[in-house]
């Protein structure tokens, strides 16, 4: 005698499609969200090496122009030596003579951050790099200088460069070598260094709780550019 389903199995086996049909869902968006950040970083460690190279073969500065807020970044050639981060346009990135070598867009999970930091210093050699926190010298942790009266503090913990009214920053590259930094404070000399992070938020909102951080930092004496996997 043959025995059909009773409404409790049929719902049982509804749920558990449900619950499996969910689980995809979110997993297919945490890879699409992992992709955009690989991407996303990818780009932007290639556009700050483009950047320095391009000084170095065409014999002019360049600057990569960095807006935090919007998710933007622009490297153009400053042919007149002229550049200035307060009259610079988004919507006209290079007038003439200036050229625009590359422009880019941070993908849906991805900005410029997290705001608190990541909490740590970035390790030697890049340690003295300000990201908000330095490595004691004993070997004990780190310490937050911005509430115990250190002088290296940036501007934005994920920014160091960065103007805290606009969110923009701006990384002028010398065809002689070495790299100039927008709004840096003098308690920073420009040859150490400056930093600006990455951060993989997979659609959760910022406030470090993010599932990735990259920091991109870039030493002012030479302009090498380096990626440190923070998180």
């Amino acid at each position: 005698m043959l025995r059909g389903f009773t409404m409790i199995e049929m719902l049982t086996v509804i749920a558990i499609v449900g619950i499996i049909a969910g689980l995809s869902a979110f997993a297919l968006r945490r890879l699409k969200a992992r992709g955009n950040f690989s991407s996303a970083t990818g780009d932007f460690i290639t556009a700050l090496r483009t950047c320095r190279a391009e000084a170095f073969a065409r014999g002019d500065n360049t600057v990569l122009v960095i807006d935090t807020v919007g998710g933007n970044w622009w490297a153009i050639e400053d042919v007149a030596g002229t550049f200035s981060l307060a009259a610079f346009l988004p919507a006209t990135p290079a007038p003439p003579p200036d050229r625009l070598i590359w422009s880019g867009t941070l993908p849906s999970g991805v900005i410029f951050g997290p705001s608190a930091g990541w909490g740590f210093a970035l390790p030697a050699p890049l340690s003295g790099i300000p990201t908000g926190f330095l490595t004691l010298a004993d070997g004990g942790g780190t310490a937050n200088i911005s509430t115990d009266g250190g002088t290296a503090q940036p501007n934005f913990k994920y920014c160091s460069f960065c103007d805290t009214s606009t969110g923009m920053g701006a990384i002028t590259f010398l065809p002689s070598g070495g790299a100039l930094f927008s709004a840096v404070s003098s308690a920073v000399p420009q040859t150490i260094g400056h930093q600006i992070s990455m951060e993989d938020v997979g659609g959760l909102p910022d406030g470090g709780t993010g599932f990735g951080i990259i920091d991109f930092t870039v030493v002012g004496a030479t302009g090498a550019a380096e990626a440190v996997t923070v998180r």
